[in-house]
């Protein structure tokens, strides 16, 4: 296998490179990770079952379009393809360094940059409707994105509808899923944001900063409401405070965030409750409750 990725990269980039072993490294849950070197050029590189090319592809697309839609540091895309009985992309091989949290100036915080940076990327509006040109994935579910001129149809049906259909087919009955599908798409109805182009999954595991800037990777993009970015950065340990200066400083968040922020995060909740059970079916209870609570 690492011999074809190693010709696979040496073509896409018309060089003749000579490849050390790959060294394994921390890349997450669904995919194996490694470091592949050649000289004195690293890439990164995922692999898979061969299954999970369109995954991959799907992944390379939105690199591609976070890269010219943003001044976000993103990893170059190199290839993607088959090897064997693997499916692989390789990218760039980003050198993270260590950001500060206290001792600098709070505008000068590697994190506040990291907010201005995403505002800025949030008035990326060149959709006109909701979606994205492809279907994509979160994790390893499948992601449906078409076009929608509604923002509330879009997300109470496209994203919460599925998720629950989802749990649905595997037994799970959390809640009447039309009822509670249209409580949430009448909550947004009055919230009219603009499209713009969003990471998808933006936690703190999936960001970083290099020497060059605050940089942001493994993406599931789409164009919807900039809070949907904002909202998933307080769900799984909130970022520093610096980063919401930085935020609202080029984009203030709009009132009754709040409650959307509920209605946005139970989407990752029911994914992680469809990937994983467990503990996040009773998150999913919770949140479905509060949900309801919500005048």
């Amino acid at each position: 296998m690492w011999s074809a990725i190693a010709d696979e990269i040496s073509q896409t980039l018309k060089l003749d490179l000579t490849f050390s072993e790959p060294e394994k490294v921390t890349g997450g849950d669904i995919n194996a990770s490694f470091k592949f070197s050649a000289d004195e050029q690293h890439f990164f590189v995922k692999t898979n079952n061969a299954s999970q090319l369109l995954n991959f592809q799907t992944e390379m697309y939105s690199l591609e379009h976070l890269s010219q839609g943003s001044d976000f540091v993103v990893p170059d895309v190199i290839c993607c393809g088959l090897a064997e009985d693997s499916s692989f992309l390789v990218i760039q091989f980003l050198e993270l360094v260590p950001h500060p949290l206290n001792g600098v100036q709070q505008s000068e915080s590697p994190w506040y940059v990291m907010g201005k940076t995403l505002a800025q990327m949030h008035q990326n509006n060149q959709q006109g409707e909701f979606g994205w040109s492809e279907d994509n994935f979160i994790g390893k579910t499948a992601q449906a994105n078409p076009w929608q001129k509604n923002w509330s149809t879009f997300f109470a049906e496209q994203r919460l509808g599925v998720q629950l259909q989802e749990l649905n087919n595997k037994g799970v009955d959390l809640t009447d899923i039309d009822e509670f599908v249209g409580h949430c798409q009448q909550l947004l109805s009055n919230h009219h944001p603009t499209p713009s182009l969003l990471h998808g999954d933006l936690w703190q595991g999936n960001v970083g900063f290099t020497n060059k800037g605050p940089s942001i990777y493994d993406p599931s993009c789409y164009y919807g409401d900039p809070e949907v970015d904002i909202a998933m950065t307080e769900l799984f340990g909130r970022f520093p405070e610096s980063f919401y200066h930085g935020y609202q400083g080029v984009s203030p968040l709009r009132k009754n965030y709040p409650n959307r922020k509920l209605i946005y995060n139970a989407y990752h909740i029911f994914n992680h409750a469809n990937l994983f059970a467990g503990i996040y079916l009773e998150q999913a209870k919770d949140i479905i409750a509060k949900i309801y609570k919500i005048a």
